[in-house]
């Protein structure tokens, strides 16, 4: 009977002993959370392992998600199936007929970020064609003359030079040989006797108006047939030109006049462009072939586009996000009261188990240990 008792006191101890070593162990993973000091030095197992290797388990939890859960074989696969097809298919139709329905504009949207669109638009548009204008003027105003042209263009120009004499006479001759030009040199020699008075006067007892100015027009027509008189007009047209062409535009034009005309050009691009229409117009107004495009044929094309380059490029973007940093990040800044609380709860059943198993070892070792001080 004693043997018995001490067997079974024995096994009692044995697993007291191992199921609270085991729960103790449990705690231990935690537990305490900060180091703890006694005469000045650390106490061993102080703080409890997660804590002490928070940054490693971080670390490691980050990597094994990205590197065998989160791949972007996973994301690629998940991504190019049919029923995201469909669901972003229908996103999209959705988004599209709300804006076919409540007639949206740009500038609605714009409203919702506190902007005035049109305001914007002209201040931007008109103040980059104004620097632009500015800048060619400025440019340009400088240049002789000769440089600005294009090179068929002062080709044509030197070629009517060379003809000018000719049609300058030509056309001189044209004009005093017609009935407007005979009239004119009749008024002219009107003026010309009122003018000089009774000396002159004597010339018509010898001479009438109607002699003088045919005589005038035969003199003329021989001086204008004269080759030097041709040489001498041409010559003055070259100088003349040859000096015109060498000159800039700021020559003839000044800074007031420029800057009048710039604004004066910016303003009639400006309504021309008509911005407060395209601002303010909706969308489905503007562009009505563009959302029956995209509500058939047109969102889908959209749609395998946007998968597709997607898809290709899942593997930079997941890169770019640093998934393994925003896991690590995370972990990093639960509190580890929260991080407990959380594994028992996940694996409560299976830590009660540990404990009932070091319950049923250490019982069993104990037995073990009273048969053998026993008999043995």
């Amino acid at each position: 009977m004693y043997a018995l008792g001490m067997i079974l006191f024995m096994g009692l101890v044995g697993a007291l002993i191992g199921g609270f070593t085991n729960f103790i162990a449990i705690k231990m993973l935690f537990r305490p959370f900060e180091p703890k000091f006694l005469f000045g030095r650390q106490l061993p197992f102080t703080p409890g392992l997660i804590p002490k290797r928070r940054n490693e388990l971080s670390l490691k939890i980050g990597e094994m998600v990205t590197h065998h859960l989160l791949t972007p074989e996973v994301f690629k696969e998940k991504l190019m199936t049919q029923q995201t097809k469909v669901l972003l298919k229908a996103m999209l139709n959705k988004q599209v007929h709300a804006l076919k329905e409540g007639n949206y504009s740009a500038y609605d949207f714009a409203q919702r970020f506190n902007v005035d669109l049109s305001k914007v638009a002209h201040e931007q548009i008109e103040s980059k064609i104004d620097a632009v204008l500015a800048d060619k003027f400025d440019t340009y105003k400088h240049k002789q003359i000769e440089k600005l042209l294009p090179d068929n263009v002062l080709q044509k120009l030197n070629d009517k030079k060379s003809q000018a004499s000719s049609l300058i006479i030509d056309k001189l001759k044209s004009y005093v040989n017609s009935e407007s030009g005979y009239n004119d040199i009749m008024i002219m020699i009107d003026r010309f006797f009122m003018e000089k008075g009774r000396f002159v006067s004597m010339i018509q007892m010898f001479m009438t108006k109607e002699m003088i100015a045919e005589r005038m027009i035969q003199e003329f027509n021989k001086l204008s047939d004269e080759p030097q008189i041709k040489t001498i007009i041409q010559t003055e047209i070259n100088k003349e030109y040859d000096r015109l062409i060498q000159k800039t535009p700021a020559s003839f034009i000044r800074d007031k006049d420029i800057e009048s005309f710039k604004a004066e050009l910016v303003s009639n691009i400006m309504r021309t462009l008509n911005i407060d229409y395209y601002t303010k117009t909706p969308l489905y107004t503007l562009a009505p072939s563009l959302f029956d495009f995209i509500e058939d044929d047109g969102g889908d094309r959209f749609i395998h586009y946007v998968m597709t380059k997607t898809s290709d490029n899942i593997a930079v973007i997941l890169e770019k996000i640093h998934i393994a940093e925003i896991i690590k990040d995370q972990i990093d800044n639960f509190e580890l009261s929260f991080l407990e609380q959380l594994v028992i709860e996940i694996s409560n059943k299976e830590l009660k188990l540990i404990t009932l198993l070091g319950f049923v070892l250490g019982g069993i070792i104990g037995v073990f240990q009273g048969v053998i001080a026993i008999f043995v």
